[in-house]
This record gives C-alpha cells, sequence and structure tokens, in this order.
C-alpha cells in the first residue's frame, strides 16, 4: 500500500485523472438528480430485499423499484445492505452512487500500477493510457453508476484473491472467493483453475465459508425459514436463466446465431456440449502449451483474468457483466502503448472494432434501437471474445520477445 501511495503522489497523470474523473462523475450525478434518472434500480432491488429480509417480509418473486427488479441473488447477499437500509434511500443511494465511482478511480489506478511493475512496462505514457482504458470502459462505468450494481466490488474481490493468492495468504483468499460465490455463482469457473494450481487449501476455506454464507441468515430467520428462502433462491435463479443457445452473447448463442440458424440448422444439447469441450480444450491449451517453458507462476494474471472474462461468455448473465474484461482491456492498452508490437496496427484495428458494440452501445450515444443491436445480436459477445484474443497474443508475444514473462 505505500509503495502505491508513493507511486500515486509521484504520478501527476495519476492525480489529474482522479481530479477530472471525479469531476465528470459529479457533474453526471447532478445532471441524473435534475432530470430525475438517479433510480439506481439495482441498488433499489438490493436495498429493498435486505429491508425486506431484516422486517421479516417476503424477500422472493416481488419487484423491488421497476418491474424486472426481482431479487435473485442469495440471502446472504442482502446482509450487507442492511445497515445502508438505516438511512432513507435517497441519501443511501447517493453514498452507495459514490462508492461505486471511489472503486472505479482506484481500481483503475491499482491496476495500471500492478501492470506496470513488470520491467517490460513502462510508466511513460502513463496519462493516455489511464484516458483510454477509461474510454473503452465508459459506457460500463456509467451503466454501473447508473445502476448501482456490485458488479465492480466483485471484481475487485476477485482481483484481491489472486494477489492474496499469490501472496501464499490462501485462507484469506479462499474465504473472499466464497464470498464472492455467494454473490454470483458464475465464478465458479475459478474452482477447475484453483484445482489445477492445486489450491486444495483456497478450495476448502471457499466452501466452508460459502456454506457458513448460507446459513448465516437463519440467525434472523430461523432454521426452517432460512430453508426457505434458500429454495426460493434457486428459483429465483432458475427463473432468470435462458437457454445458453438463445443466450445471444455467449458462445453457444453467438454459434447458433451466426453459424446455425444462416445454414438452417437448429441448435442441440449436443452442440453445447462440444462447444463446452472446444472452450475447455482451449482453456487447457492457453494454460499448460503456451507456458510449458517459463515460470507458471508469473502467468497467473493472464491466466486468471482470461477465465473472469469468459464468463458472460459462457453463461447467461446480463451485459453489465462484461465489464469483467476490464483487467485485459488494461493489460492490452500499456502494452501497446509501450512496447514494440510485431502487427501493432493490426491489434489496435482489432481493439476499434470489439470498441464499437462494447463501448459504444448506450441508447443516450446511439438511440436504443442500435444500443438493442448490439446487445441482443451476438456483438457484444463477439467484441468481448476480441478483446480477449488480442489481450493473449499481446501478452504471448511481448513474453516470447525476449523469453522474460511479465511480472503480474
Amino acid at each position: 500500500m505505500r509503495k502505491f501511495m508513493k507511486w500515486l503522489n509521484d504520478s501527476p497523470a495519476a492525480m489529474r485523472y482522479v481530479m477530472a474523473t471525479s469531476v465528470i462523475a459529479m457533474v453526471y450525478f447532478v445532471l441524473q438528480k435534475m432530470h430525475h434518472r438517479d433510480g439506481v434500480a439495482d441498488f433499489r432491488v438490493y436495498y429493498d430485499a435486505a429491508k425486506a429480509l431484516w422486517n421479516g417480509s417476503q424477500v422472493y418473486g416481488i419487484h423491488f423499484g421497476v418491474d424486472s427488479g426481482f431479487y435473485k441473488y442469495s440471502p446472504f447477499a442482502a446482509l450487507p445492505f442492511i445497515p445502508l437500509t438505516l438511512l432513507p434511500y435517497s441519501i443511501a443511494s447517493g453514498l452507495y452512487y459514490f462508492f461505486v465511482l471511489f472503486s472505479f478511480i482506484i481500481f483503475s489506478l491499482v491496476l495500471v500500477y500492478h501492470i506496470e511493475q513488470s520491467p517490460r512496462i513502462s510508466g511513460k505514457k502513463r496519462g493516455w493510457a489511464l484516458l483510454f482504458i477509461t474510454l473503452f470502459l465508459a459506457d460500463h462505468f456509467e451503466r454501473e453508476l447508473h445502476i448501482g450494481n456490485v458488479n465492480v466490488f466483485l471484481l475487485i474481490l476477485s482481483f484481491l484473491v489472486f494477489l492474496l493468492m499469490t501472496e501464499r495468504k490462501i485462507l484469506i483468499a479462499g474465504i473472499l472467493y466464497g464470498f464472492i460465490l455467494l454473490y454470483k455463482p458464475h465464478f465458479i469457473i475459478l474452482f477447475p483453475y484453483f484445482f489445477w494450481r492445486r489450491e486444495y487449501k483456497l478450495i476448502v476455506s471457499a466452501m466452508l465459508f460459502f456454506g457458513v454464507g448460507l446459513l448465516l441468515p437463519a440467525l434472523l430467520k430461523g432454521w426452517y425459514q432460512n430453508m426457505e428462502l434458500l429454495g426460493q433462491w434457486i428459483e429465483a435463479m432458475r427463473a432468470h436463466n435462458v437457454r445458453l443457445d438463445q443466450s445471444p452473447n455467449t458462445i453457444y448463442g453467438i454459434y447458433n446465431r451466426f453459424i446455425l440458424s444462416p445454414l438452417n440448422f437448429e441448435s442441440s444439447a449436443v452442440v453445447i456440449i462440444v462447444l463446452l469441450a472446444v472452450t475447455a480444450l482451449l482453456i487447457v491449451w492457453m494454460l499448460v502449451y503456451n507456458h510449458r517453458n517459463l515460470p507458471k507462476e508469473k502467468y497467473r494474471f493472464t491466466e486468471y483474468f482470461t477465465l473472469i472474462a469468459l464468463i458472460p461468455n459462457l453463461t447467461h448473465t446480463d451485459t453489465e457483466h462484461f465489464m469483467w474484461t476490464w483487467p485485459l482491456i488494461a493489460l492490452s492498452v500499456l502494452i501497446l502503448l509501450n512496447e514494440k508490437i510485431r502487427g501493432k496496427n493490426i491489434f489496435i484495428a482489432m481493439l476499434i472494432l470489439a470498441f464499437v458494440p462494447y463501448c459504444v452501445n448506450s441508447p443516450d450515444i446511439v438511440g436504443r434501437r442500435m444500443m438493442l443491436l448490439f446487445d441482443e445480436s451476438g456483438l457484444l459477445g463477439l467484441a468481448n471474445l476480441i478483446i480477449i484474443a488480442v489481450a493473449l497474443s499481446l501478452f504471448y508475444q511481448i513474453t516470447a520477445k525476449k523469453n522474460q514473462p511479465l511480472q503480474t
């Protein structure tokens, strides 16, 4: 932490980034208030569900704030929001907005700082790097601030798990991983990775904390009512899911839309299984074959965050979860700005191509019809896969350049 604070204080570019981002976000907050667009719909769901859990009211199966505002998270996930229910909603939502804003700013800086610790990456163009990373994620930042979800916090916690794992603080890393799973079971994608890395203590501590988290609401609701809540949570998750081949931004939906449908073929469970198998083989190839001659511990950053970035391509989730490609975007931008790369213009063109559906899909910019085209036609999912491919290609190229791994 001391090294990071010194890095921050000694960096005019980082300080300008903090000031500019803060001013823009505060202006946006005021404009939302003026135009009555500060509903913070997802935070409303957490807030009302926490209040219902505390008061003994119905938690699942009812609308909170908006028609789509069903609470579909674990009973445990509402517990951290209970203290905020002591405040009027207008005050609580305002505090939450600035908490999200603060998290965005700090994590942007932490990511750049962490990647710059590699001897292969300099900080000469740090200001440009922060600008391009923020522009690439601007729509996702704006959505998170507008709807008030927890995606940025889960990404930060997953980063902490990564740091703790590399520092061999396995017990705490496992507890945090279990906490993440209680909010988004999608992060189970990391389970095989931890198993492959033989992090058995992490897995055990995560499962133990996950079990404790499932039982903890019983202190408020009693044993039998808590079991009913867990059953309702499972039903809420089932209701939110759709057939994977009909989820447009998953690899199954992309394959179905762009390959099977033009050929007048119908998707099936076999197709999904085959695509999962192919994806698993590609991940194994990435983790094993490409790293066979280099120190494995030096590659965990890319391995780890590639798996997290793939979550919305492998499971049916909301489009906001595509912001989890953030660490790979930061890595790509820093490499392109600071290193001599073969085919650099091609990689830049690929990122520009991905930028349009990934970031310029705001109804305020392109209109609602075009936004729906990006979000519901598979283009957003394709853009995410392009970003991942660029990040991995750049990473492998710069590592092989002098047979020296990135220190991330």
